[in-house]
């Protein structure tokens, strides 16, 4: 064992004496014995800007960073290690039931991620597990419950067969009549519209189960007449409707998010003011397996933006969400390329670009080191993005994604510089969430 190594062991066991106990909000706990706060102050350690690593002393009291008064009560040496805002998934489908509570909180405290927002989950399963997505020893989840979508649309698919228990793809391809006649998690995890009418009665539904925010397809609009997307990559409601979902989530107080496969897509989506984009369009490879339900030929005019739609995107706020999964993986040159001039374009405009992880079981860390092996961004820029933008986008209302005096006192410690090598995110030596130090037991 490292000298290095002893000294973070020795700083997560004098934090957890004088910090409450994981899964304690009791902030009597922060108080010494005649009502004063206590003060704990890590020193040592470089802190993450948003551009560089400066060396600072970083004080925290009642799960809230603060001035460093000149004699701290607790003193935490974390000579060497370099801090950051811990990191986001803007784009997931874990905490979607107590069944997988607690291996989706595993994965996400291992790899710094300790806040999700959920894009599609069964409602009735969500609603068992609300009072664990929240607060110390819990990743912070933002959840959409069931989505809105079309006739015969993606993600009824996914949903009908895992509940007939149709698990492997193979079992899914053989039994494509009985999915789509299933109708066992109807109006749960997703919700089907084909009027104005219905959306008004499934959005009523919805909003009454209280999600965070709401979730919509629309998946190759253009092209919604001929029936696109049944079983295929497209699939949503009919483009006509988003402006009636669009109000009502408005009216509800609940941000927009737009599930989208094309330019047109996203264009329509900026016309509803929605408040995120769950995936750049174009980002995975459709074209591998001809024989695919899913097979599609991806073309140039579908793929790229302008830069009007970039500023477009930049006037209103909505994020556009890159799937860095997506970039771990060996895709064809072409998808790259327009993925990178995507990225280009929104940065020139100053739109926001936030990072997910989507696939299922898979954790954000390999896909953000390809993100920047790949070059799709600087280390410092997807840094940035990862623990910084990406938090405060899934929770507008709270200050993470920061470590100023008043920001939420979370924060992850890294061992070596990640700005030097990126592959130091696999090393995280020490976490904070809401002021308590986070235990990560190796079995």
């Amino acid at each position: 064992m490292s000298a290095k190594s002893a000294s973070f062991i020795f700083a997560g066991l004098l934090l957890a004496a004088c910090l409450p106990p994981s899964g304690n909000s009791d902030l009597a706990k922060n108080f010494d014995t005649s009502g004063k706060e206590i003060v704990t102050a890590f020193t040592g350690a470089s802190v993450f800007n948003g551009n560089m690593f400066n060396e600072r002393t970083l004080c925290i009291s009642a799960a809230v960073i603060v001035a460093c008064p000149s004699d701290p009560d607790e003193t935490v040496d974390l000579a060497g290690a370099y801090i950051t805002p811990p990191f986001g998934d803007a784009h997931t489908h874990h905490f979607d039931g107590p069944y997988t509570i607690d291996w989706h909180t595993a994965l996400g405290l291992e790899s710094g991620v300790f806040y999700a927002m959920n894009m599609t989950a069964p409602t009735e399963q969500v609603i068992k597990i609300r009072d664990r997505l929240s607060g110390p020893g819990n990743i912070d989840v933002s959840s959409s419950l069931g989505g809105i979508t079309g006739p015969q649309s993606h993600p009824i698919e996914i949903y009908e067969a895992l509940a007939l228990g149709f698990r492997s793809y193979e079992d899914q391809l053989a039994n494509q009549e009985i999915i789509y006649n299933s109708k066992l998690v109807a109006d749960n995890a997703y919700f089907v519209v084909e009027t104005e009418d219905s959306v008004r009665e499934k959005m009523a539904l919805l909003l009454s189960a209280d999600p965070d925010h709401v979730k919509v397809y629309l998946r190759h609009s253009e092209r919604y007449e001929e029936g696109w997307g049944k079983w295929g990559p497209g699939g949503g409601i009919d483009p006509k409707l988003l402006p009636i979902v669009a109000k009502l989530a408005n009216e509800a107080g609940k941000r927009l998010a737009v599930a989208t496969s094309t330019v047109t897509d996203y264009r329509e989506s900026l016309k509803a003011n929605a408040k995120n984009i769950t995936h750049i369009q174009c980002y995975q490879d459709t074209e591998e397996d001809p024989t695919s339900p899913y097979y599609d030929l991806d073309t140039e005019d579908e793929c790229l933006l302008s830069e009007k739609d970039a500023r477009d995107a930049a006037k209103i706020g909505m994020s556009s969400t890159f799937v860095v999964t997506e970039w771990a993986k060996d895709r064809p040159a072409k998808l790259v390329d327009w993925e990178k001039q995507n990225i280009a374009i929104l940065k020139a405009a100053g739109a926001p670009i936030v990072v997910a992880v989507e696939s299922y079981g898979s954790t954000i860390t390999e896909g953000l080191i390809a993100g920047v092996e790949k070059e799709f961004f600087s280390p410092a820029e997807l840094l940035k993005i990862a623990s910084m933008d990406t938090p405060a986008f899934i929770f507008p209302d709270r200050k993470i994604g920061c470590l100023d005096v008043g920001c939420e006192a979370s924060f992850l410690a890294f061992s070596n510089n990640p700005l030097y090598d990126f592959n130091a995110i696999r090393n995280i030596a020490f976490r904070m969430k809401d002021g308590v130090p986070v235990d990560i037991r190796q079995d």
